[in-house]
């Protein structure tokens, strides 16, 4: 018969000076954990922000280059601003097919484009195809008969040559999601085109869809802002409508 020691038990002990944390520090570490991280979410949640107000007026500058490349051919005559809304020659058509191939709207639009606002995109969601709308103040004359035609009734082009003031004259802006409806854009295009003579546009297409910036007046916008491309080539975001916006489109 074999014999065998018996197993002896072994007393780890602890170095002198530590031991081990008491629930009730446990927690203090918890509560300052989440403190922290309360403070610094905000800050995080700026500062991409800010990224994404940065792409989206790269995107509006970018969309101008191209529609003032197309004026250049076509006699100082930009895209159509309105119809035809899913065809050439309309902006948003023109701008998309620089970079995909295509005739028809399927074709042509697609999710990664400069066609569309990074904080837009993340309010809407990633399928969003277009979130801007182009300036047409001055061009409706279903509203206003004085104006020389109609966005909304046959393609009107706007004369880029003759915009007096190019350094304040809004070339395109942030749109909001268009109603459901037969005559509407799908889901994956907010409203692609504005006149800001008209109060039903100005509440009910403009997006003030970007944070107003720290020290900025809170305007019609409520401390939020809109981005805007102008016809100089530039691009800034607005906390609200100024009078020069409202000049007539020619």
């Amino acid at each position: 018969m074999r014999w065998t020691e018996p197993t002896r038990c072994v007393r780890v002990a602890w170095p002198r000076g530590l031991r081990a944390f008491t629930l009730i520090e446990l927690l203090v570490v918890i509560a300052i954990i989440a403190i922290l991280i309360a403070v610094l979410l905000p800050a995080l949640s700026a500062a991409r922000e800010v990224s994404r107000s940065a792409v989206c007026l790269n995107n509006q500058r970018q969309i101008f280059l191209i529609c003032r490349a197309y004026a250049n051919d076509y006699k100082g005559l930009g895209p159509a601003v309105g119809q035809p809304y899913a065809a050439f020659p309309n902006w948003a058509f023109v701008v998309q097919s620089e970079t995909r191939q295509g005739t028809t709207a399927a074709q042509v639009f697609s999710e990664n484009s400069v066609l569309v606002c990074p904080t837009i995109r993340g309010r809407l969601g990633p399928q969003m195809q277009r979130t801007y709308a182009m300036n047409a103040t001055g061009r409706a004359r279903s509203v206003f008969p004085g104006d020389p035609d109609d966005y909304d009734a046959a393609p009107v082009h706007v004369n880029y040559d003759k915009i007096t003031d190019p350094s304040s004259t809004l070339a395109l802006v942030d749109s909001q999601a268009a109603p459901v409806g037969p005559d509407q854009p799908p889901a994956t295009r907010t409203a692609s085109v504005l006149d800001f003579r008209q109060e039903p546009h100005v509440s009910g297409r403009l997006w003030f869809a970007h944070n107003a910036g720290r020290g900025a007046a809170a305007g019609a916008g409520g401390g939020r802002s809109f981005a805007a491309g102008r016809f100089d080539g530039s691009a800034g975001t607005y906390s609200e409508v100024l009078p020069a916006h409202l000049s007539l489109l020619r």
